[in-house]
């Protein structure tokens, strides 16, 4: 029995590697029509000629999802993630294939659907879960910890139609999350109301996750929240499932595709401009290593391009190994390939699970290479003292031309390396680093008399 009393199908004992939502060749075809009226001839037509076109929202999607994980699902708006969603959870029937799920299933598809805005917010809780399958007995059992958590005040006895969204996206998630789902299905529901109620949905939804018997179905276009809630990932292009693996792998690859859309992307290739002697500072040594690394995932449009990454201590001297707030030097070699009028180069460190901890850029630091002229070169050096949390690190780094206007435009990648150089972190002595980043901190302890 579970808090809400609610008897599992399968015992407390099931092997986390059990297989509890199974698809097999499923698809799903919508059939299009160019107006109303070829819908009606088709309908009357007494040969049954044909006048629509087959669309498919999923096309012969396999996949099998075990007990206790957490699945991303990410995919360009229109591959076919909600309708895998719906599909899933019995909202949709698939046009061929067959769908096998264990346990209950809470879909939060879109926070408020199935609510009714002329009942109030209580009413609305138990409404909502009578839809869910569950009784009022069991939702009275965890009231309490559903109020608690979506704060709703005295707002819980006025209609739902008085609500901001913000207010109903608490109502809908505390009422989903309190009732311990065997099976939870989230789509882009943590992309909506306030910082304070983001930050309490990602708690619970970790907390969750630490049970190890609650499955996740996470959709997101956050690529930062796949990577931190999510251990594995799908890829869903055109309704197919085209990666299956890693969420970091997963979240790379998708972030390659949407970089394409948007510009022309050159093969991966060495390029003479890398073979070029050093000059007067041996700015490519350990090229050959530099170069292996950077091939995984690396975008690339032929205006400029990185021909070394290196991490540097005082000295200058290549390090893999950063001691607890070391002052190091994170230095990029360009290599211009075409005029052009603006330049910008930036950093991530990202942690071993794909995260961001620290991001600076020509942007941020309101530094741009400007009127750069073909076949000429640049060494940009980043300076700063690392003080994280001891570990795995890799470095991500771009260089990109900047939109005219960075509120409404995009930078266009003239090269993307996702891994550019790898290092790690030493613990911080004498007491260790609990958090990712330590920041300079001045604390005062002041006896108040009494």
């Amino acid at each position: 029995m579970n808090k809400t009393g609610i008897q599992n199908n399968d015992t407390d004992s099931r092997a986390q590697d059990e297989v509890v939502i199974s698809l097999k060749g499923i698809s799903k075809k919508y059939n299009l029509y160019d107006t109303n009226l070829d819908r009606l001839k088709e309908s009357l037509h007494p040969l049954r000629k044909q006048y629509h076109r087959d669309f498919y929202a999923l096309k012969d999607i396999d996949l099998e999802i075990k007990r206790g994980e957490v699945l991303g699902i990410v995919g360009k708006n229109g591959s076919g993630k909600s309708t895998l969603l719906k599909v899933i959870s019995g909202i949709l029937t698939p046009t061929s294939g067959s769908v096998e799920v264990k346990g209950n299933i809470v879909p939060l598809l879109e926070l408020g659907a199935g609510f009714n805005p002329e009942y109030t917010g209580l009413e609305n809780i138990y409404f909502y879960s009578a839809l869910m399958g569950y009784t009022r007995n069991q939702i009275d059992a965890v009231l309490n910890d559903i109020l608690e958590f979506a704060e709703l005040g005295d707002f819980i006895y006025q209609p739902l139609k008085t609500y901001s969204s913000g207010m109903k996206a608490r109502l809908a998630f505390a009422a989903s999350v309190n009732v311990d789902p065997e099976i939870l299905i989230l789509d882009e529901v943590l992309s909506v109301g306030d910082i304070f109620f983001r930050a309490k949905c990602t708690l619970r939804m970790q907390e969750m996750i630490r049970s190890e018997n609650t499955t996740v179905l996470f959709v997101s276009h956050d690529l930062n929240s796949i990577r931190s809630i999510c251990d594995r990932s799908i890829l869903l292009e055109g309704g197919k499932l085209v990666m299956d693996g890693d969420t970091q792998e997963v979240a790379n690859a998708y972030f390659q595709k949407q970089v394409a859309t948007r510009q022309n992307i050159i093969d991966n290739k060495k390029t003479d401009a890398c073979l070029k002697a050093p000059e007067k500072k041996d700015y490519l040594i350990n090229r050959d290593e530099f170069l292996k690394q950077a091939s995984f995932g690396r975008i690339q449009n032929g205006k400029a391009e990185f021909i070394n990454v290196q991490l540097l201590d005082e000295n200058e001297s290549v390090i893999r190994s950063v001691e607890y707030g070391q002052k190091v030097i994170l230095r990029s070699v360009i290599e211009i390939h075409r005029d052009i009028e603006k330049l910008g180069c930036g950093y991530n460190i990202v942690d071993k699970n794909g995260m961001n901890i620290i991001n600076s850029g020509s942007g941020i630091e309101d530094k741009f290479l400007v009127n750069i002229k073909k076949e000429s070169r640049y060494v940009v050096d980043f300076r700063l003292k690392l003080e994280m949390m001891a570990g795995n690190y890799s470095i991500t780094v771009a260089v990109s031309i900047p939109p005219e206007d960075p509120k409404i435009g995009s930078p266009v990648f003239c090269d993307f390396i996702p891994i550019a150089f790898n290092f790690t972190m030493a613990i911080r002595k004498p007491v260790r680093l609990y958090g990712l980043v330590h920041i300079d901190t001045e604390m005062d302890v002041k006896e108040i008399i009494i």
